[in-house]
């Protein structure tokens, strides 16, 4: 019974040839989008749930008091660990671990061998030992803990030290030099994997950081220094917060001490998007629901296809079911039978769409720069997975289905008197329709705003000229400032280069200097504001274009002598207007001086954020960055002349450069990736919607070819038979249009707040989604009402 069931099955397949591969195509696409989908979220799930410890782990963060949101910060002073360590007997454990995104590291040369260069935008750390205790690394040679003790010692990872030294395995011993320092290695870390927050490549010991400048006794700087704590075992954790509300009163200086302190554990790093990550990443949980909803929902609309496209081929199989009726078969058995059928397909699809998911994966991963595998379950989690999801979908596409086939009657189907009208539930499948149209058009929606959101960021007015502007780290130690000038006389004197600025940062991007700033009328310890100090020299506002609305710029000078703010640091300091502010007199690091400028608000970091107060000044030993305009013609060419004078000026430094606009670019590179995610996902629900579309104008016109034969031998035309058709169809996008614009606009409205400049949500958007929602059904169903309007009458009313 069960071969003669497959051979039908399989007889069914090749006479149905196109109905099949519909069959399959909307299965397998659904699957494929739903399984790399899960692949996605799981793999964002799992970033660091390698340490064994992680559920016990958690990170000191910062909340500025009294604000609900905003106020949230990631780095901490340099003490708090020791201080925790010591105020804490219920912390276990508490490690700090400081990261560098602009590192020279330089390999020494051996006899005649030149010395090699290296720079390090990511994977730079300075940690405590106590770090290798609480988080899993695994080491390939020696003890994390015990190698990174003693000042001028480092770790290194397989592939740092594959690239510095050829072998990884002849690393240990050797040194390098970073900061001006030589430094020991002293282990092999094993590479970490790709789902973690702490890219590690070299870790240096924490008690270096002294030598390389910074005062861990200070308690008023804050940098990217992160502190993690492990709480004793038998210690509730949630009682932490608690105690540690008087740790900052404590210790921080009250000029310093508006902030309280939080504590989030481990497993939320990745998706709290309030705060900072070293891998520069975060995977919301807002995002996760929202991405796992959208692939259930792809799932879903490919059920629905297979439902209706197979109720639609029904009458096919009339006689089929008649014949095994006679023959003594009851409904158990077509039951069994049409369900295998239906498994046989899912199974098809399934195996196809893990396939596709696999190729997919590497565009995928290029796209997302993550480095994600189907393997992100474990083995047997994933066989679970397949084996659920394959019975879950059999049953939800296979069983009405088979339910209908199986439910005709053998002498009307013998007789060929079944009709499509017998079957029910026309009113379920058009629910079914415009729910995938309702997940069609707020993927449409959302991903028009995407796009605009995006086109208004690349085009916003930064507020400064950023085009053709090349900005290059060099050396701040004392001796390389001395050859500043030299760089900008050899720098003006090549061709193609217009003018050259040297500043502690450029105008905007990760890397900016907060301060306290004072106004002439405080009389006490405590700041007024926290400012973003934007030390440089006079050539700075040539380059960029700053609009000066009141005043003048500050006259050339090494050190601290007059100031020029921006229009948000007037407001918050209450000076009235740009005119009031000039002459007033502000203290910043202990030196009071006059403003003698204000110039129009520029963005110091993306659009996300609100303007923030700036103060611009000289300070020579501050400067870092050199700021370069360029003539846009043959570009390339006077890259290539810099790099040679660069070289020739700061022969142990790598050149590496950036254009300010692909700066500004790179804010967004989440957002882009959500932008193309849309994309793909709204294409994919179209596709699938546009398959069940499909299904429903075959089943209608099977349904109603006895109305249309009649309304053709009464004189109806062929051009009012395809309409009649399709007004049924519109009706249907229009309402699931109206059901979808309000979920798409609140959707979307909560996505836009999280940044403090874009664009409004228009009427333009659901006009542009109906009318291609539209368009697209028109095209979709086109084929199958003109096929129906054009039928021989007779052969649907030689029954009656």
């Amino acid at each position: 019974m069960f071969l003669n069931y497959i051979k039908t099955a399989f007889r069914n397949f090749l006479r149905n040839g196109s109905h099949f591969f519909v069959n399959i195509t909307g299965l397998m696409v659904g699957f494929c989008a739903f399984l790399l989908i899960a692949v996605i979220v799981q793999y964002a799930k799992e970033f660091d749930s390698f340490h064994t410890k992680k559920d016990r782990i958690y990170r000191v963060l910062r909340a500025s008091q009294g604000e609900a949101s905003g106020g949230y910060g990631t780095g901490v002073p340099f003490p708090y660990a020791a201080a925790l360590r010591k105020d804490y007997s219920q912390l276990e454990k508490v490690a700090a671990i400081y990261g560098d995104k602009d590192v020279q590291v330089t390999i020494p040369g051996t006899g005649a061998e030149t010395g090699k260069k290296f720079k390090e935008r990511k994977g730079t750390f300075f940690a405590e030992p106590e770090f290798f205790e609480m988080f899993d690394f695994k080491m390939l040679t020696g003890n994390a803990a015990s190698a990174i003790r003693e000042q001028n010692t480092a770790l290194l990872t397989r592939e740092f030290a594959t690239r510095y030294f050829g072998d990884w395995k002849q690393a240990v011993g050797k040194h390098i030099s970073v900061y001006g320092l030589h430094i020991m290695v002293t282990g092999i870390l094993e590479n970490p994997p790709a789902n973690t927050d702490f890219p590690l490549g070299l870790v240096i010991s924490y008690a270096t950081l002294t030598q390389v400048g910074f005062d861990l006794n200070d308690w008023v700087g804050i940098t990217d220094n992160y502190c993690f704590v492990l709480p004793r075992a038998d210690y509730v954790a949630d009682q932490l917060n608690g105690l540690l509300t008087g740790f900052v009163s404590r210790h921080v200086p009250p000029s310093h001490a508006g902030y309280k302190l939080l504590l989030r554990p481990l497993a939320e790093m990745h998706s709290d998007n309030r705060f900072e990550t070293f891998s520069g990443r975060v995977f919301s949980k807002e995002l996760a629901t929202a991405l796992s909803l959208i692939g259930l929902f792809l799932l879903i609309i490919a059920c629905v296809n297979f439902i209706n496209l197979s109720t639609a081929n029904a009458i096919n199989r009339a006689r089929e079911v008649g014949v095994r009726k006679a023959l003594g078969g009851n409904r158990q058995q077509l039951l069994i039978q049409f369900l295998g059928e239906t498994g046989f397909t899912c199974f098809i699809a399934m195996a196809g769409a893990i396939i596709l998911a696999a190729i997919l994966l590497t565009p995928l991963n290029r796209l997302l720069d993550m480095k994600i595998s189907l393997l992100v379950f474990s083995p047997a989690s994933s066989i679970v997975f397949v084996v659920l999801l394959w019975v879950v979908v059999t049953i939800l596409a296979g069983f009405y289905p088979a339910l209908v086939l199986s439910g005709f009657s053998p002498m009307n189907a013998l007789k060929s008197k079944i009709g499509i009208e017998s079957i029910k539930g026309i009113n379920l499948r058009r629910g079914l329709v415009v729910l995938q149209f309702v997940i069609a058009q707020v993927l449409i929606i959302g991903t028009l705003i995407v796009i605009s959101q995006m086109n208004y960021f690349r085009n916003a007015d930064m507020g400064f000229n950023k085009e053709a502007v090349i900005t290059a780290g060099f050396p701040n130690d004392s001796i390389n400032r001395l050859k500043l000038d030299y760089l900008r006389s050899e720098l003006l004197h090549q061709h193609g280069v217009k003018d050259v600025s040297f500043s502690i940062f450029a105008p905007t991007g990760n890397n900016f200097w907060a301060t306290d700033l004072r106004l002439s009328t405080n009389h006490t310890d405590v700041a007024d504001m926290v400012v973003n100090m934007k030390p440089a020299d006079t050539s700075f506002f040539n380059i960029y274009k700053f609009q000066l609305l009141a005043g003048r710029i500050y006259y050339a000078s090494d050190t601290i002598s007059e100031f020029v703010v921006n229009e948000t640091l007037v407001k918050k300091a209450g000076f009235g207007s740009p005119e009031a502010a000039i002459g007033q007199r502000i203290t910043i690091g202990g030196r009071t001086r006059p403003i003698t400028g204000v110039v129009k608000d520029f963005h110091v970091s993306s659009l996300r954020e609100p303007m923030a107060p700036v103060v611009m000044t000289t300070i020579k030993r501050s400067y870092r960055t050199a700021n370069i305009k360029i003539e846009t013609k043959n570009a390339k060419e006077v890259v290539t002349a810099m790099a040679g004078i660069w070289n020739k000026t700061f022969p142990d430094y790598v050149f590496e450069y950036s254009f300010i606009d692909q700066t500004v670019a790179d804010y967004y590179k989440q957002e882009d990736q959500l932008a193309q995610l849309f994309k793909i996902f709204a294409g994919i629900a179209v596709f699938i919607s546009c398959l069940g579309l499909y299904g429903l104008i075959s089943f209608m016109a099977a349904r109603r070819r006895k109305e249309i034969g009649i309304r053709k031998v009464l004189g109806a035309n062929i051009r009012g038979i395809i309409l009649l058709l399709s007004k049924e169809f519109l009706i249907l996008i229009v309402v699931a249009f109206v059901i979808a614009t309000p979920i798409a606009w609140y959707v979307m409205d909560k996505w836009l707040q999280q940044f403090s400049f874009g664009i409004s949500i228009g009427a333009g958007f659901f006009i542009i989604t109906l009318l291609a929602s539209v368009g697209i059904a028109w095209l979709t169903i086109g084929h199958s009402a003109i096929k129906a309007a054009i039928a021989n009458p007779v052969k649907s009313l030689r029954t009656e």
